[in-house]
């Protein structure tokens, strides 16, 4: 039944990142390059990017993957791209259903990559998204697809997260204003019943003073199972004794708390939620 549950929360979460991202224009400069030059970027010739076929849910889908050769590490990694000229419905094959040839040139397929990844490293197996939910089959179907825009968020030589954006129709950088720290927390009665991540990359953030949201980047599968261990070190009881915890964990504790860890392989993302139980 976790597994489900794990499965459903997961889909849901890339469904509201498809609604966002499929819709998203790429992104316009927000600051010239030369008044922000004391900051580096990545380049994006220096992300070198291939697809793979693998399975993913029992079903053949292509993967990307990409090697970081730049000097900085990589938060995120989003790619929009077109379809090139010429491209049929046919040639496509997408699972669901077919689209009119004349619409093919209105799809933008994309990638959104959360691994963390340091100058050097391989990120591998980000899902690729041909249109709406629907994930390429094979490799042949992402050699039909070209750039438009890249959005890189590194961490740059201040410590903080920045971001770069690239255009391929004008081969042009630009560099957001805002920073973000990597590592963000919240010190209040919620996360003091809780392990704190220790990661690199968090971000927390109390929601109406009910609930706690934390989302933990740069996550091993077996770090986010140490992480189920602490919880229940610290207290919490197993919602669901009996069944396996590999995705998804329920507990509660007896100071009134529930909360909902989940894994996101894909990713290297965890999530936590936690909150009150008679918040429900």
């Amino acid at each position: 039944m976790k597994k489900a549950i794990s499965f459903i929360a997961t889909f849901s979460l890339l469904l509201l990142l498809t609604s966002c991202s499929t819709h998203k224009e790429p992104t316009a400069p927000t600051e010239p390059l030369a008044a922000t030059q004391k900051i580096g970027y990545p380049k994006i010739e220096e992300i070198l990017w291939e697809y793979r076929n693998t399975v993913r849910y029992q079903n053949p889908v292509a993967a990307f993957d990409y090697t970081n050769n730049s000097n900085y590490t990589i938060v995120q990694l989003y790619l929009q791209f077109k379809f090139k000229d010429g491209i049929t419905s046919e040639q496509l094959q997408l699972t669901d259903t077919l689209v009119a040839d004349d619409e093919i040139s209105e799809l933008t397929p994309y990638v959104i990559d959360w691994i963390v990844c340091d100058p050097g490293e391989k990120a591998e197996g980000a899902v690729i998204y041909m249109k709406y939910n629907t994930e390429p089959t094979s490799v042949d179907q992402c050699e039909l697809m070209d750039l438009i825009s890249a959005e890189i968020e590194y961490i740059a030589e201040d410590g903080k997260i920045h971001t770069v954006f690239y255009s391929a129709e004008n081969q042009g950088y630009s560099l957001s204003a805002k920073a973000k720290e990597p590592y963000v927390w919240i010190e209040n009665d919620y996360t003091r019943i809780i392990p704190k991540p220790n990661t690199r990359v968090v971000s927390a953030d109390q929601y109406k003073e009910t609930a706690l949201c934390v989302d933990v980047y740069d996550v091993t599968h077996d770090a986010y199972l140490a992480y189920i261990q602490e919880c229940q070190n610290m207290g919490f009881v197993d919602k669901y004794p009996g069944e396996d915890h590999d995705y998804s964990y329920y507990g509660t504790s007896a100071e009134g708390y529930k909360i909902h860890v989940r894994y996101i392989e894909s990713m290297c993302h965890m999530e936590i939620i936690l909150e009150k139980r008679d918040a429900e």
